[in-house]
Order: structure tokens, then sequence, then C-alpha cells
């Protein structure tokens, strides 16, 4: 892949180059999801009571436990209801299928990178909102094992039956409903973890979500580039006012992401440290990582355009998923850079002179993935619009 960086020329006499950065995790509370993906509930969510209907012992019975006659010459017996089971009843496997999936669909994205998943749906970096993360997904596992319980329950009301498999559906999508508008959950369980610790989910709970992504990219568009008392305060604050962090350890950013510094694709050369203003690193979303080493920082650039490029990485892969989506592909050429040069100049408030300086004195060391051009500007426009895939 190529280096997710960024050039910009020195001011005379000095000439630098910039480079990109990296996003590191919300590291401040301590995620239990891992844990919950392999508790035991030890309290449902639901109070449905349970009707076993049992046949005399010595009776013969059908698939569904009617009883039938053993001799026809006998006379008929009286009538007995009919019973149904729960999976074998229309309807248990697919509503099975779909609450396990709903499960899964969050566990992956969790596991994949938890950190993206709090950003995206907005969870606030404090113990609150990784309480109420992990009550939404012992919640939804909850579920999944009770609706897998149910599996040898049997009714005589094959419209109860029909009830309880639409209540399991109902469960799932409350419960992702008023989690994704950080509503209180409205279930309280304990759980045990595969750590054996026991966990007390308070489903009266809820939280003030982080404000959408669209709201955090128009405060930076409408910053000022002059917030803090110098250049490198102010692009600090730039950051903040996207809800992100600034770091200093630019290492860290390459041991984060190695495969994005040091590469040589032809015109994708990569910066060397060196010539590395910031990085972002995908597994690592929150924060931008800074050269300090770097003059830039110094220098209006930083504020004005440096650091707006940076958080573009971050603004395309808050609507895109990845920061290569196929919008930014030309005739196979991978274009990620220029696009991201383009979303901040169009939508981050990036100058794009400054910007334009940084292109040029890139394309002069051998370094040509940051031209802006017809393309570019397309591409970003239907990134921001949620049109990732090639145009």
């Amino acid at each position: 892949m190529p280096p997710y960086q960024q050039y910009r020329p020195m001011q005379p006499p000095r000439k630098t180059g910039i480079g990109a950065g990296g996003i590191t995790a919300i590291v401040a509370a301590v995620i239990v999801i891992p844990a919950l993906l392999f508790i035991a509930v030890t309290a449902g969510l639901m109070t449905v009571a349970k009707n076993h209907i049992s046949q005399g012992a010595n009776e013969p019975t059908n698939s569904y436990g009617n009883a039938s006659p053993s001799d026809p010459n006998q006379a008929d017996p009286e009538p007995t209801a009919t019973v149904y089971r729960m999976d074998e009843w229309p309807g248990y496997e697919s509503m099975v299928t779909y609450v396990t999936d709903k499960l899964d669909h969050y566990k992956d994205e969790i596991l994949n990178n938890n950190t993206m998943f709090m950003s995206e749906y907005r969870i606030p970096d404090t113990q609150n909102g990784t309480d109420y993360m992990t009550g939404y997904m012992a919640a939804l596992l909850g579920t999944v094992n009770e609706a897998k319980a149910a599996a040898d329950e049997t009714s005589e009301d094959p419209d109860a039956l029909d009830a309880k498999i639409d209540s399991y559906r109902t469960t799932v999508d409350t419960l992702e409903a008023r989690f994704k508008k950080g509503q209180a959950l409205g279930v309280s369980m304990t759980v045990t973890g595969n750590d054996g610790k026991k966990y007390t989910v308070d489903g009266s709970r809820s939280i003030t979500l982080r404000p959408t992504w669209d709201e955090l990219e128009q405060r930076v568009a409408k910053a000022s580039n002059s917030l803090g008392s110098g250049n490198a305060a102010s692009a600090q604050k730039l950051v903040e006012l996207a809800d992100m962090k600034l770091s200093w350890d630019i290492d860290e950013g390459f041991r984060q992401c190695p495969a994005f510094a040091g590469t040589d694709d032809g015109d994708n050369k990569a910066l060397t440290k060196s010539e590395t203003f910031g990085f972002y690193c995908p597994a690592t979303p929150n924060v931008i990582y800074g050269n300090r080493s770097m003059p830039d920082w110094n220098m209006t650039y930083a504020p004005a355009a440096g650091v707006r490029h940076e958080l573009s990485h971050h603004a395309i892969h808050m609507r895109c998923g990845t920061i290569e989506p196929e919008a930014i592909m030309q005739n196979g050429v991978n274009r990620t850079e220029g696009v991201t040069n383009s979303y901040a100049v169009k939508y981050m408030g990036a100058n794009r002179a400054l910007i334009q300086q940084s292109i040029d004195y890139a394309a002069s060391t051998g370094h040509k993935q940051y031209r802006m051009d017809a393309f570019t500007d397309r591409a970003a426009e239907r990134i921001h619009s949620g049109q990732c895939n090639a145009g």
C-alpha cells in the first residue's frame, strides 16, 4: 500500500517534504468486549412463559406429539390437542439466523478495530461509553442464547409460537435502534466473562453520543488557522476540534503501520522519516502522528494545510471504512494522496496554494502521488457524498 504522507515545500530558502499520518486508538478505557464474546448469560432478556406439554407415557405419538390409535378396530380415543415444537415451527430457524447475524455483525466490527467501531457509532471515550457498548453486546448475546435455548419448547397454540419468534427479532431490532441513539437499552442482566468475573449490565443507562462526522468536519473546515499560541498549537487544536488527538511519537506511527513507511512503488515512492510531516495509520484511527523534527510545524502550513490533509485521510476512512476506497482508483492507478489533497481543499478548509506548493515540491523529489486534478476533485466529491465505489 502507498504511504499516506504529504509534502510541503519550506518557505525559501528551506525545502522540506511532508508526509501523512496515522491515528491511534482510544486507549483510555478498558474494553471488555472480547471476554463478552464467550460469556454465558445468567439472566435473560424476556420473560415469556414456556409451555411444556407432556403426553401419556404409554401413548404412541406422531412427529408433533399427538396421540394416535394403535389398533384401527378399537374405538377412537378421546381427542387430544396438537402440540407443536418450536424448532419445527416455520420461521424459527430463519429467526435464529437473523438474531445471530446481528450479533456477529457487531462482534466482527469490534474485533476488526474496536476504536473505529466506537468512532463510527459515536461512543464517547469514557468508562460510561465503554460500559454502554459492553452492555449492548451482552444484550444481543443474551437474546441469541435465549432464542437458541427455546428450540425444544412446545405449545398447543401456533400463534404463541409465532409471537415468541417475532419477539426475538423485535428485541434485537429495538436494542440496535436504541444503541444507535445512545438511549437506555431497557435491559438489565448479569453475565459471566471467560475470566470468571461477573459483569452487571445496567439497562437504564444512556449516553450522550459524540458529534457526527459531518459536524466535526464542519468545525474543522470553518476554524481559523490561528487557534493557539503558535502554528503547531493551532494545528493541535484543529485535531481536537475533530475529536481526535495529536501524538508527537512519529516512530509509533511507523510501528503501527510499517507497510506505509519506507516502501518504493515508482511514482508512489514513500517518504522517509526525515521527510514526514504527519502520518495517518488506519489501524489507529483517532490520533494523528506529528514529527517534531520537521520545521513545518513552526510555519503557517501546519494548521492551514498539513494537518487538514491528515484529517482528510480520517474523513475518507470514516465515510468509506477504508482510506483506499474504489473511488480513488484511476485506470488501475492508486490516487489516494491526490484525492486526499482534493478532499482537504474542498471540505476541510485547507489552503489550496500551500497544498499546491507541497505537491510541486514532492514531485520534484520523486513523489508524484500528491497531485490534484479533475479526477481527484471528482473522486473527493463522490466520497464526501458517500459514493465510495468506482465511478
